[in-house]
């Protein structure tokens, strides 16, 4: 079989990868409280996932420095498929916690996927390549929940099972397709792999570290809050048809979030890129970003809920503009014998941002409905500032 490009690959990787996982989120609630769940324990079935991806990310990154790519992509991406086929087949609320722990740790191979196009990517290139990964998940969160609803509707298990099936195919697909793109010259075996190793950044490397897990943790209470924001704003109190008219005007304004960040990042970004360092595109990304949190509440204020669409458009473009831009920074930054391990410590960074965002956006949103925006704007004026500690020339 003639192998595909890399950029291809991995973009096909990531898709199925996160279309998996989007598969699973509309059914994941209800069948959680099919088992017995609280509203508290839903949500610590979303936060273990992103624990796993934070705890195993770095130990992914250090073995496929060591060990190549290949192998680490073929070992989670079963485990994914293992976490997909427990979920389908859950008969109590301890499978469903076993089943989101596996796929989570499967899900910690994104910075892998990334090391592929690192090593197969001069460094002027290399952002260019990481934008791919974001159009992937894009489309990946619009197409998987869409396809999960409907897989619902037949069986409860059929989404979570398509998921099995897609992260099967995923295997097989770099099992043929895709070889080894790390050289053995490359490896080395001075670094173990473990958990602590997230404790020992490169000191070039922490303040994207921070950088990321602000952005992250800013952009995640959006997430959580915006659909309680736009349930206080638009619906009525006491409204029979509440649930469905808050999760529909939700739904409109997530899906304006996944379609514009795909045409920002699979058009736009790839072509300032060309021409705009990246540190410059994280700043333009969290300006853009905190602006955008900031218009939430304002626009809300308002009462026009065609006009609140822009604040979504908004807040794609500057997420746009940070993940590639920061993906490739990362790895401009870290050592070149550890590109695995710096890129999977800012995906680590990112899965705690995607803990600590959602445990604290009910508390805050409970507060006042402004609240989880006003935080996030300030999360994200701490990065700008933090990004006057990025050196402006990267190593590699």
């Amino acid at each position: 079989m003639k192998s595909p490009s890399p950029r291809l690959a991995v973009f096909l990787i990531v898709l199925l990868d996160v279309m998996g996982f989007g598969l699973i989120i509309p059914s994941q609630p209800f069948l959680a409280k099919h088992f017995g769940a609280t509203a508290t324990t839903v949500t610590l079935l979303g936060t273990t996932y992103s624990l796993m991806q934070f705890l195993l990310a770095p130990v992914w990154g250090t073995l496929s420095d060591r060990f190549g790519r290949r192998p680490i992509l073929l070992a989670t991406i079963f485990m994914t498929a293992c976490g997909h086929a427990t979920f389908a087949a859950s008969t109590s609320l301890t499978m469903l916690f076993l089943a989101r722990a596996l796929s989570g740790t499967g899900a910690a191979n994104i910075s892998t996927a990334q090391a592929v196009l690192a090593d197969t990517h001069p460094p002027h290139e290399r952002s260019r390549a990481m934008a791919l990964i974001g159009v992937a998940f894009g489309v990946g969160f619009v197409l998987g929940p869409a396809l999960g609803g409907m897989l619902f509707h037949l069986d409860h298990r059929a989404p979570a099972a398509f998921g099995a099936l897609l992260a099967a195919l995923n295997f097989l697909f770099v099992l043929l397709a895709l070889p080894e793109t790390r050289s053995i010259e490359a490896r080395s075996e001075r670094y173990s792999a473990s958990i602590a190793d997230i404790f020992t950044v490169d000191p070039a490397l922490r303040p994207l570290v921070f950088i990321t897990l602000l952005f992250i943790t800013a952009f995640a209470l959006m997430e959580q809050s915006v659909g309680l924001f736009i349930e206080h704003i638009w619906v009525a109190t006491g409204d029979p048809n509440q649930m469905e008219r808050a999760t529909s005007l939700t739904s409109n304004f997530l899906v304006v979030v996944g379609i514009t960040a795909i045409l920002a990042q699979g058009l736009l970004v790839r072509k300032l890129l060309k021409t705009r360092p990246e540190l410059q595109l994280v700043r333009a990304g969290l300006i853009t970003v905190g602006a955008s949190l900031a218009l939430i509440p304002i626009l809300g204020a308002f009462g026009n809920y065609p006009l609140f669409l822009l604040s979504g458009a908004t807040l794609a473009l500057g997420s746009g503009l940070f993940n590639p831009s920061m993906a490739g920074l990362v790895s401009l930054t870290a050592p070149g014998e550890r590109q695995g391990f710096g890129l999977a410590v800012n995906q680590s960074a990112a899965a705690l941002g995607r803990i600590l965002g959602p445990t604290s956006a009910g508390w805050l949103f409970s507060r006042h409905a402004f609240l989880p925006f006003i935080v996030g704007v300030t999360l994200t004026g701490l990065a700008v500032l933090l990004c006057q500690r990025v050196s402006n020339q990267p190593r590699n």
